[in-house]
């Protein structure tokens, strides 16, 4: 039989059916969109694990949003006890108390991945088991050849096939300094109580933690070292070096072969365009440290929903819609980036080794926090902070990305629009033209309460400072 050959038509062709991509395609689906995902299923997902397993307790939002809820054989709970090895860190605490709600889960990616793209398929999107061979873009439509030789055709393509990138490796701009090697491998312990735990050593760190399987997932970091070199010792050697790691795995056995990935930082020098959105590892891939690689590829897919919905509903809002999605993945890199430049710093007793200079080298991040403000009295008169200003910006507002008032300032991260439900702009005007927090929190729709909170933390964040009493 020769090749296939056949012509599928849709709004959104998504390429890549991980978490990213299978968010994507259920978040748009929703929307009302017609999506493709292509996906190939046979690669043994179920019996592979990737680096970066651990999901913060905010994912739980995400799958709120996606209207999705995890089976509980997907995953565990974080343990209770985690145990940090690192700088002045040596050892840890139980953590007490912590609500069901609020507590950190660890999943074994391929059942997970499915069960995400069985959801979308269950809400319309039409899978394709095929991969990319090349994308063409021409006159606001799309074509998309498959190695199986299908021809696809769509208004706007996603690409959420991770450092693969059929399309964002035209775009990619990777870490120059350094590059990192992930070694993981799976250890049967049977442990009663197994904690998680980080620990660094002197050409490296190691994050080990139990999953749903019953396996310990055991991935260290190391420089990559030159092709051919045999990675089964670098690994054994690495655990030879991090006693409380090596002591959780002591006698036991590997399960499995070792499993190397690339794990260097990289970002793309553009995310979206009119015709096309990266997302997920397609996007950017943050250093493991980080420790949130799933949850970064699901919020931002629905961020990359928004905005592919923005640009296919709301032509005239395209340019707001790329510039907000641009602008958005490109602070979370750099963000990201100077945040765990810190961490590494933190580890003084290896800042000579190459492993920790290359990654804490650079700059750090903008200045320090200013010291902590008294509390403000509900009485209090208030006046603007130097340099802030009320100015127009792309946002997520609803479904769309929309130019809404902001507020700007020196040394903040990003623009703020929202704090809860309160708009910070209309508040900030409030406050300054009045001149008095209580009289700002009086004229709030969302209560006095709710508004002095709001008031509260622009003062404690620099976008208010007390009046001068001499102005009186």
């Amino acid at each position: 039989m020769g090749p296939l050959r056949r012509r599928l038509d849709a709004d959104v062709l998504i390429a890549g059916g991980g978490p990213a991509g299978a968010s994507s395609a259920l978040r748009l689906s929703q929307y009302g969109h017609t999506v493709l995902l292509l996906d190939l299923l046979d690669r043994g997902e179920g019996k592979r694990q990737h680096v970066g397993e651990s999901l913060p307790s905010s994912i739980r939002v995400v799958l709120a949003t996606l209207g999705v809820e995890l089976p509980p054989e997907l995953v565990v709970k974080r343990p209770p006890s985690h145990l940090v090895y690192w700088g002045e860190m040596q050892g840890g605490q139980t953590w007490a108390d912590v609500p069901e709600r609020e507590s950190s889960l660890l999943v074994w990616r391929g059942p997970f991945d499915r069960f995400l793209r069985e959801e979308a398929i269950a809400k319309g999107v039409r899978l394709v088991p095929d991969a990319v061979s090349g994308v063409s873009r021409s006159k606001g439509v799309i074509e998309v050849r498959t190695v199986q030789g299908a021809e696809l055709r769509g208004r706007f393509f996603i690409d959420a096939t991770g450092r693969s990138g059929v399309l964002a490796r035209s775009y990619r701009r990777k870490e120059s300094r350094f590059r990192t090697l992930a070694l993981t491998g799976y250890f049967r312990t049977e442990e009663t109580e197994p904690p998680t735990i980080v620990e660094a050593f002197e050409d490296g760190w190691i994050w080990t933690a139990p999953l749903a399987n019953g396996l310990r997932d055991v991935t260290v970091m190391l420089e990559a070292s030159e092709p051919g070199s045999d990675r089964n010792a670098l690994f054994a050697s690495a655990l030879g070096r991090a006693r409380n790691v090596s002591s959780r795995v002591s006698g036991a056995c590997l399960s499995g072969p070792l499993r190397g990935i690339d794990a260097t930082p990289y970002e793309a020098s553009r995310f979206c365009g009119s015709d096309f959105l990266l997302v997920g590892d397609a996007a950017s891939f943050l250093d493991p440290l980080s420790a949130h690689g799933v949850h970064k590829a699901m919020d931002g897919a629905l961020v990359a929903a928004v905005s592919t919905h923005t640009i296919l509903e709301r032509p005239e809002r395209a340019s707001d819609a790329a510039e907000f999605y641009n602008q958005r993945e490109s602070n979370i890199y750099r963000i990201t980036t100077e945040r765990l430049r810190a961490l590494y710093r933190q580890e003084t007793r290896f800042s000579a080794r190459p492993f920790w200079r290359n990654r804490s080298e650079g700059p750090g991040v903008d200045g320090e926090r200013p010291a902590p403000r008294p509390p403000l009295a509900k009485n209090a008169a208030l006046t603007s902070s130097r340099a802030v200003a009320v100015a127009e910006a792309p946002v997520v507002e609803g479904d769309f990305i929309e130019r809404r008032e902001v507020l700007v300032a020196p040394g903040q991260e990003r623009p703020v629009r929202f704090l809860g439900p309160v708009c910070l702009p209309d508040l900030y005007k409030d406050v300054v033209s009045s001149g008095s927090a209580l009289e700002a929190a009086r004229r709030s729709p969302f209560g006095i309460e709710r508004a002095l909170a709001a008031v509260d933390w622009l003062y404690r964040e620099g976008y208010l400072e007390p009046r001068d009493s001499t102005e009186l």
